[in-house]
């Protein structure tokens, strides 16, 4: 045996002791996994699934945003349906209490004429002269038309004169008259209208 088969069996018994390692696959870019995906479509399929995942989580919470607002919107509609009814009401109420104002102010307008009549009516019995007297007389809104009669010529001057000094009394006017026989005698006949202020 020459030295070199010596060391050469040497060297065999030493490799023989050594532990067996395993051996790690090393793959390469783009290399297969086992069950024929590659390392790319691996990524893109986790990243599918993450997207799936965030547009899931998105469309749930856009999805309970809008029930959320549909709620919202019902609950709406039916409180707009009674506030309808509500304002109905008070538009009705205000055309009740528009013309009950209206009532109010006829009615006052009817009470201080009345108090401004039965002042009138006082005055007017003291205004009438003597020998004279009245047949008829018309109310017509601001105005009192007087019809009467007078034995004495100055009887119906010195009436409108009377008229005129009453308070209230703006003017009055004479529409006519005229000489008339009453009783088998010769009488002044007369008709005036008094306006008021």
């Amino acid at each position: 045996m020459n030295k070199r088969e010596v060391v050469g069996i040497n060297l065999l018994k030493r490799e023989a002791k050594k532990p067996v390692t395993k051996r790690v696959a090393i793959r390469e870019p783009g290399a297969r996994f086992p069950g024929g995906l590659g390392r790319d479509a691996v990524v893109i399929l986790v990243l599918f699934l993450v997207f799936l995942l965030g547009f899931g989580g998105y469309y749930l919470k856009l999805d309970k945003s809008i029930k959320t607002r549909e709620e919202t919107l019902l609950k709406k509609k039916a409180e707009l349906k009674r506030l309808e009814r509500v304002y109905t009401r008070i538009k009705v109420l205000e055309a009740r209490k528009r013309d009950l104002r209206r009532m109010v102010k006829v009615i006052e307008t009817l009470s201080s004429g009345r108090e401004r009549m039965v002042k009138f009516f006082e005055e007017l019995e003291t205004a009438i002269p003597e020998n004279s007297w009245l047949s008829s007389l018309t109310l017509k809104g601001n105005a009192v038309q007087l019809i009467g009669y007078s034995l004495e010529d100055n009887g119906v001057a010195d009436f409108m004169e009377n008229l005129s000094r009453i308070k209230g009394v703006s003017r009055c006017s004479l529409q006519y008259i005229k000489e008339v026989g009453l009783a088998g005698m010769r009488i002044k006949q007369f008709s005036m209208t008094t306006f008021f202020r």
